[in-house]
């Protein structure tokens, strides 16, 4: 319980140690992320996703400098793709938001470890270790990985997607299904040429069609490396939280931690039942036949669905 506490008496460095020892998979830490969940649910926490080179991490950056001026204790997870050696993050990240970082904003930097959408389980833990440390808002980054960056929804109370005006054709937006998440989307990089052009068709692709609580989404210009448009950006945020709140937080964050809940349980299953398949014969019987030919993968699938099916009924 000493880590613990450390962390709810604000600690940065016994969080650092905790999402550290998360994020190596120590089932022991998982365990103190356990006494820290009654203190979470509170923070306000941003999702940033988009596509490779839209800005995400400098516009963070910016986002991170506004909310600490108005003496918010801001906390980001900025979540890198893992490195081709193995070894972690490429801690880019942490050199666009370099202005954040000497301003005491704690950031962490984490490899996504090829989980899916770019967010590994430890980023989660991280999210919920910096609620517990007091951090407010925390905003968590994605590397924009497409349609499976929906599970980024599951995590956060308000997810701004990023795109710049060279995005492509709005089937290409839609079929990345980076549209359909976003509660604020932005235009970046505006003063190239086409910024204005590509944000009124990206109003048009998205219909401004309002959500369940009412709320309409904008989309705005900014231009992060100048810092203009954040303030706007800063707005609509403030605007998004209250309409959440006014529609009833407790059941939204209810409904997230459930569905992020059912995501995990499909990334632990998976991965239990997987390293148990390759050593069972009945699998690497199925196996053969599919490789030989002799079975199609379909049915092998449900083949051996039903085997497992039938040694759990056994027991």
């Amino acid at each position: 319980m000493g880590l613990v506490d450390d962390i709810l008496k604000g600690s940065e460095k016994s969080a650092a140690r905790l999402i550290t020892r998360i994020e190596n998979g120590d089932r022991e830490a998982y365990q103190e992320l356990s006494l820290l969940f009654p203190h979470t649910g509170k923070a306000h926490v941003i999702g940033v996703t988009g596509p490779a080179g839209a800005g995400k991490s400098t516009l963070i950056g910016r986002l991170a400098l506004a909310f600490s001026a108005r003496e918010k204790g801001v906390g980001i997870v900025a979540t890198d793709p893992t490195s081709i050696d193995g070894k972690g993050a490429f801690l880019g990240d942490r050199i666009r938001m370099k202005g954040a970082e000497e301003q005491g904003i704690f950031i962490r930097s984490m490899a996504h470890r090829s989980y899916p959408g770019g967010l590994a389980r430890a980023a989660a833990a991280a999210v919920y270790v910096m609620e517990g440390l007091g951090k407010d808002p925390i905003i968590l980054e994605s590397i924009g990985a497409g349609q499976s960056d929906k599970d980024l929804f599951f995590l956060c109370d308000t997810v701004i997607t990023i795109f710049t005006a060279d995005y492509g054709d709005e089937i290409q937006l839609f079929k990345a299904g980076l549209m359909e998440i976003g509660d604020i989307i932005v235009v970046n990089k505006s003063d190239k040429p086409g910024a204005e052009d590509a944000a009124r068709e990206i109003d048009l692709a998205s219909n401004r069609t309002a959500r369940s609580n009412g709320w309409s989404v904008p989309v705005l210009l900014t231009d992060a490396c100048s810092g203009s448009g954040i303030d706007v950006l800063v707005e609509a945020i403030d605007g998004h939280r209250l309409s959440f709140v006014q529609e009833g937080r407790a059941g939204r964050k209810a409904d997230h931690v459930e569905a992020f809940m059912m995501t995990l349980l499909k990334e632990e299953l998976w991965q239990s039942i997987s390293g148990r398949l390759t050593t069972d014969p009945a699998f690497r019987t199925v196996s053969g036949e599919v490789r030989s030919g002799r079975i199609d993968p379909y049915s092998a699938v449900r083949k051996i669905i039903e085997e497992l099916e039938m040694k759990w009924t056994s027991h």
